[in-house]
């Protein structure tokens, strides 16, 4: 397969996720983060479901390993979308999606820290570069220096970035598409488990107006079966450094989406933190390195 196919796969992903931070923020505060997650995850697993098993790769449902795998994924999918939900309740589309990014640069800081890579002074300073970006971005408000919602999106960000580092390794050693559907079945369980312990499966208000239909519909079958499903396929093709590059790009369609349909505005020191996390990521992704996670 020719390389520039899968990268330009995952450039569409990019381009959609950009869009669903703004849809999330549409709804979030008119569905339980909980419920989202669920439902989002019900809807690739209903669909992808009957498109395996009368196929010829209905035996992918019966991989054990690809099973135990999407089970970990699954877990963790959960939670970026449960945490990343609670957490733009509190904050802007635009916050989120440059906070979320950061998650770029926390792949190699995981390698580090399980010894498995060494960071040189280049990285290092990209890093740097990032983290005074994050500064301005979330202390842009002088009444309100302290945002829980960028805490809570920067801690989804660090699940993201285990979530892709392990997606990276998984897929190069089993079934890629049994490993698929088990991981959004596991993201839905673990929904639901966190539904039944903050008692609110039977109590949990569901809003049935024509934006949150319409939003809910966009998140499972774009924001997750297709741009998970494509970006754990291209991961078989291309390297975690070179997706992750990619994914750099995220904030910007985000930011766009935001000021279009939201009309939501950066101040100077927020157009200056986001630009700092911008020139940090894809220098930190430019620089030549020729560890392969």
């Amino acid at each position: 397969m020719k390389k520039w196919i899968p990268i330009l796969a995952l450039l569409i992903c990019c381009m959609i996720w950009g869009t669903t931070f703004v849809a999330i923020k549409n709804i979030s505060t008119k569905i339980d983060p909980y419920l989202l997650s669920t439902l989002r995850s019900l809807i690739a697993v209903v669909i992808l479901f009957p498109i395996i098993v009368f196929s010829k790769r209905r035996i992918s449902l019966f991989n054990k390993t690809a099973a135990k795998y999407g089970f970990i994924t699954g877990l963790i999918l959960g939670a970026i979308y449960i945490v990343q939900t609670i957490g733009m309740q509190f904050t802007s589309s635009n916050h989120s999606a440059f906070i979320s990014s950061s998650a770029v640069i926390m792949i190699p800081l995981l390698l580090v820290l399980s010894k498995k890579q060494t960071l040189n002074l280049q990285q290092i300073f990209a890093i740097i570069i990032i983290a005074f970006g994050l500064f301005f971005l979330t202390n842009s408000n002088d009444d309100q220096p302290f945002n829980i919602g960028d805490t809570i999106t920067f801690f989804g960000a660090f699940i993201c970035a285990m979530h892709i580092l392990l997606s990276g390794r998984y897929v190069r050693k089993t079934d890629f598409l049994g490993m698929v559907f088990y991981q959004f079945l596991f993201a839905a369980v673990v929904s639901i488990i966190g539904l039944f312990i903050n008692s609110q499966l039977l109590d949990t208000k569901i809003v049935f107006d024509k934006m949150v239909v319409n939003s809910v519909l966009y998140l499972g079958l774009l924001g997750t079966l297709v741009c998970f499903f494509v970006t754990i396929w291209a991961q078989k093709y291309i390297s975690t450094l070179t997706t992750a590059m990619i994914f750099s790009l995220e904030p910007i369609f985000a930011a766009i989406t935001g000021f279009i349909l939201l009309n939501e505005q950066l101040s100077k020191l927020e157009i200056i933190g986001g630009i700092g996390i911008i020139i940090g990521l894809i220098y930190f992704n430019l620089i030549k390195n020729k560890v392969e996670f």
